[in-house]
């Protein structure tokens, strides 16, 4: 039974009592909980379809507005930016808060989904938190994702370091959003607007410029955090720290520029693999953009991704963790 509109709720996070705001779409019966990680510059808000359509699946359904995101960020004023020091090792154990507390009225099997920002966000949650969820924990689906080695993004926080010191910790530096995503819309001109790189659905690329909780600017310190902790969680060791039965599954658009237009895609899946992962599948669809879960195919794309989640809640449920 679908639920018309999701239940919002407050979960206070334990490193610094901020009100984190989290979507419930709750089903009677529920096979599982998917918990969804949205994406850099948006919020939980923009998944409800995907959510319902896990609704009439079967699954219980989450997703939280991150620190400096979304309603989270709206209330806090905060848009933008994760907190004044160490905001992703925040905004990673805020998420081990918000799933600690989900568990105790949802005890079916989980299935953690991140897209872009968030498949980094969810790789860590799974790499530093794998032993607190070990009893519940069935699989990953990684949404536009990428991996690049460890020095790639230390150079990079140098930048954003840099431009930390030039211009302060809550500025927003115009080179950095040059470097990142400056340039994405290349691979698509001639282009309509600055997001065309997002969808090629011009009604999803209009909603997300139109939407105030989504497309805003990023602070240094935001940055500086960001690719510190992208640096730490693509470490071979930090890799090999998720569980090698653990099912995970990548999709991506084969021109989605922050996945190298699919060939950072495929050098996650190898290195998972280096790591000891032993099931990552990867899809790749033609001439999809940033968002699959937005592009016109989207339905071919949840209805694969529910293939997947089948065949991951008939797989045994592996508690053996890693040390």
């Amino acid at each position: 039974m679908l639920t018309p509109s999701p239940q919002i709720i407050k979960i206070q996070s334990e490193a610094d009592q901020i009100a984190l705001h989290v979507r419930l779409w709750p089903v009677e019966d529920a096979i599982g909980w998917v918990h969804i990680m949205h994406g850099m510059s948006e919020h939980g808000g923009r998944y409800e379809h995907l959510a319902k359509a896990l609704n009439d699946a079967g699954f219980n359904v989450s997703a939280d507005d991150h620190r400096g995101h979304g309603l989270t960020g709206q209330e806090t004023d905060s848009l933008g930016h994760l907190a004044h020091h160490n905001g992703w090792k925040k905004m990673v154990s805020d998420q081990a808060d918000i799933i600690s507390h989900i568990q105790n009225k949802w005890p079916q099997p989980l299935i953690i989904l991140g897209h872009s920002m968030g498949s980094f966000l969810a790789t860590k949650v799974v790499q530093h938190y794998a032993n607190k969820f070990a009893n519940q924990l069935q699989g990953l689906v990684l949404s536009a994702s990428n991996y690049s080695a460890p020095w790639f993004y230390r150079i990079a926080c140098v930048a954003a370091l840099f431009e930390r010191w030039r211009h302060g910790t809550l500025a927003q530096s115009k080179l950095l959003h040059q470097l990142s995503f400056g340039n994405f819309n290349n691979h698509f001109k001639p282009v309509r607007t600055p997001k065309d790189w997002i969808s090629s659905d011009p009604k999803v690329v209009d909603a997300y410029i139109a939407d105030p909780l989504a497309g805003h600017g990023i602070s240094n310190q935001f940055w500086v955090d960001f690719l510190d902790g992208l640096a730490d969680l693509s470490e071979p060791e930090s890799m090999a720290q998720i569980r090698n039965e653990l099912p995970i599954y990548l999709f991506s658009g084969d021109q989605d520029p922050v996945g190298k237009s699919g060939r950072g895609v495929i050098a996650l899946q190898k290195a998972l693999r280096r790591a000891g992962s032993k099931q990552v599948q990867c899809c790749l669809y033609a001439n999809g953009r940033h968002e699959m879960l937005n592009e016109p195919n989207k339905h071919k794309v949840i209805s694969d991704l529910l293939v997947w989640l089948q065949q991951c809640l008939q797989a045994p449920l592996v508690k053996t963790i890693k040390e």
